[in-house]
């Protein structure tokens, strides 16, 4: 009787307490107090920007974006404080703590509600402790490894017994041993339970000891293929097989299944691909692979818009391209293509002539044919012909047509490089000049070379124009050329840290003039070496994963060995502003201030020496842009960024106060396929119009926008 009083006592106790509680929490419900502020105290070893990320609650947006997303998608609506989410927001930091070693951390919370703005503060108090540190890493399980394996394994293991406890450490080093144990045949090999952690809380040290069930060693027996689709009686067996290059009586390796799986999906034929070991299949140390394949049709006619960046502008066009997948056999694909884009389309489709100085474009026609191997060897093969009109603003038609063979190397696993191509292309080109271009670029040189007035230079130069009629320059160049760089950056689209490298060496004409003296025949094109390097890194900012700070640096130089430099070809030449260069400028507008001098004038043809002298584009390029990227919303972002650059004629022509230097910001888009971005760009030092910035008249002097498809660099 006195145990069931007690009983009905503590009851009517908790209800009491209970009570008011659950009522209180459905007034702030029934409420709906906005929630304006999250707020964490007492954390010094991890940031509150990731903290941020890990709990539910987040901060209500700010009244422009919520009147945003009253009439539009974008933005964001109001977010109102639910207490009933605190105890999982409390569980989750616990979580995060304890698996980064925080074993003594503590947590507490507490909100404030204003009943007047109708709004609520919710902080999380955290007493972090100290961060325990690594004693020992071992594995168990694993004897039966050779011994050059168990001495691989070994040096996985090995750890920095001063490094701080991580979870994820852990688990990087239990995916390190499975991965290597599984790309070494041991197909089965698993972890027998969680890993065991024992932590010694009075010297905040931690062993882990992790179990492994090695499992056997099998080889591949038997490579079969299942297809489906509306191709499938179209390919043979034996074609995927071949495409695959899954060698029988090999051992089982992972890595190379999937490298296998890359190869059937760069030849275009297969919808999808999945490369599997028949675990349930085995006979002795033997596993079968199934190759299951998905074919689709094997003719395609594909009308596309051309969005892109190409000549560092915003150009849209449209193309037609036909596709022959398998064509002849054994992989290949024959395509078929032609477009045309301009910074204008209209202008460029309605006003294609030359005396038309308002727009830049493009047409062009190609057909490649591409296939997997070369000689046997997975070497991706593409032979590619081209014709390409081209009309740059104000300056000058373009006729370029020749020939490329492409090779892309498939590289090993543990090499630096993560891409390594060589091509060689043959091509010709002939640039006719507009005459107004013509004329200024003479007006230049003879008021700067001879001394001679600019209305009196710009009447002859006019004469002397019009008395010859256009001009051009024809070339013919062999090109040679690798391409090497490094992907390190942790997403191709939106890369928040890490690092990309790459490095072009191109030799013109080299292979012709060896030809030329091997056969003993006059060969006159100029012989040069053109290389270009490339460095970009990503930094998070505020230690997060959505905005960043992003580097780039860029160098290229143009070394004629034989011949006269300024008869390289322009499309080979260095242009700086646009919008993946100096924001601040249109594309190509940067060339070098100073033409190519000519000393001996006083003998040689007055057109030839001139017209050597006005064509653009440089031979020795620098730049460089450091750039902001902020998340504003969870698909609009910002950019604030400083350009800085310029082209020269030799790198001896470098001076510090004519790099160009272009300042601005931008917004971005950040669709499904790609981000989508916009520019405000201003000319902030301008080695040509060196008047203080302040004090020019900002759009017409300084001004340019620019629109882009994915980020800058």
């Amino acid at each position: 009787m006195y145990i069931k009083s007690k009983l009905k006592l503590l009851f009517y106790v908790s209800i009491l307490f209970y009570l008011p509680t659950a009522l209180f929490s459905q007034f702030l419900e029934t409420s709906k107090y906005e929630l304006d502020q999250v707020l964490f105290h007492g954390n010094r070893e991890v940031p509150t920007p990731v903290l941020q990320t890990i709990v539910s609650a987040k901060e209500s947006p700010g009244w422009f974006s919520q009147t945003l997303q009253k009439y539009t998608s974008f933005g964001q609506s109001p977010v109102y404080f639910d207490s009933l989410i605190i105890p999982g927001d409390m569980a989750a930091l616990r979580n995060y703590y304890y698996s980064n070693g925080f074993f003594k951390a503590q947590f507490f919370t507490s909100y404030s509600i204003d009943t007047v703005n109708m709004s609520a503060i919710l902080t999380f108090h955290i007493v972090e402790g100290t961060q325990s540190t690594i004693n020992s890493f071992t594995v168990t399980g694993l004897d039966d490894l050779p011994q050059e394996f168990a001495n691989k394994v070994n040096d996985i293991c090995s750890i920095d017994t001063s490094a701080n406890y991580s979870g994820r450490l852990i688990d990087e080093k239990q995916s390190s041993i499975l991965t290597f144990c599984r790309d070494n045949g041991y197909m089965l090999c698993s972890t027998v339970g969680n890993p065991y952690v024992q932590i010694d809380t009075m010297k905040n040290k931690v062993d882990v000891q992790i179990s492994f069930n090695l499992g056997n060693r099998y080889k591949i027996k038997d490579i079969r293929v299942e297809k489906t689709g509306e191709g499938k009686e179209l390919v043979d067996d034996e074609l995927v097989r071949e495409v695959a290059d899954i060698q029988d009586n090999s051992y089982y390796s992972l890595y190379d299944l999937q490298k296998a799986q890359v190869r059937l999906y760069r030849t275009n034929l297969f919808g999808s691909a999945l490369i599997t070991g028949v675990s349930s299949d085995t006979s002795g140390n033997y596993v079968p692979i199934n190759i299951i394949t998905d074919i689709g049709l094997l003719h395609e006619l594909s009308p596309e818009i051309i969005v892109n960046n190409e000549e560092n502008a915003f150009n849209l066009g449209f193309s037609l391209g036909y596709t022959k997948k398998n064509f002849l056999g054994s992989a290949r694909k024959l395509s078929l293509s032609a477009s045309s884009a301009a910074q204008s389309i209209t202008e460029f489709l309605m006003h294609p002539e030359l005396n038309d100085t308002t727009v830049y474009g493009y047409a062009d026609i190609r057909g490649s044919i591409e296939q997997p191997f070369l000689f046997g060897e997975p070497i991706n093969t593409k032979f590619e012909t081209y014709l390409t009109v081209q009309k740059k603003e104000a300056e000058y038609n373009a006729t370029i047509y020749g020939t490329k063979v492409n090779l892309t190397f498939e590289l090993p696993r543990k090499v630096y490089l993560t891409s390594l191509g060589t091509y060689f292309n043959w091509e010709y080109s002939r640039y006719v000049y507009s005459n107004s271009y013509l004329i200024d670029a003479y007006t230049t040189l003879l008021t700067r070379d001879y001394n001679i007035s600019a209305d009196t230079a710009k009447i002859l130069s006019k004469e002397f124009v019009e008395s010859q009629g256009s001009k051009s320059i024809k070339s013919t160049n062999a090109i040679l050329g690798i391409d090497m760089s490094i992907n390190k950056a942790d997403d191709f689209l939106f890369p928040t840290s890490g690092y990309n490298l790459s490095l072009l060496i191109e030799d013109g004409n080299s292979i012709p003039f060896l030809i030329s003296k091997l056969f003993n025949y006059p060969y006159s094109a100029t012989g040069y070496l053109k290389t270009v390097f490339t460095a970009m890194g990503y930094f998070s900012l505020f230690s997060s994963k959505v905005n960043v700070i992003a580097a780039k640096f860029k160098t290229g130089y143009i070394f004629a060995h034989r011949g006269d430099i300024a008869l390289i070809p322009l499309n080979q030449r260095f242009y700086s502003g646009g919008s993946n260069s100096l924001r601040g400028w249109q594309a190509r507008d940067l060339v070098p201030l100073t033409i190519i001098n000519f000393d001996n004038l006083n003998s040689e043809d007055f057109e030839a020496v001139l017209f050597r002298g006005v064509t653009p584009g440089g031979f020795f390029q620098l730049e460089s842009s450091i750039e902001a990227r902020l998340r504003l919303l969870d698909r609009i972002g910002s950019a604030v960024f400083v350009d800085f650059g310029n082209t020269w004629n030799d790198y001896k022509d470098f001076e510090f106060d004519n790099v160009a230097v272009a300042i601005g910001f931008g917004l971005r888009y950040y669709s499904d396929f790609a981000p989508i971005r916009i520019d405000f760009g201003f000319k902030f030092y301008d080695p040509s119009d060196r008047t203080s910035f302040f004090k020019k008249s900002i759009l017409p002097e300084t001004f340019q926008l620019h629109l882009g498809i994915g980020e800058a660099f």
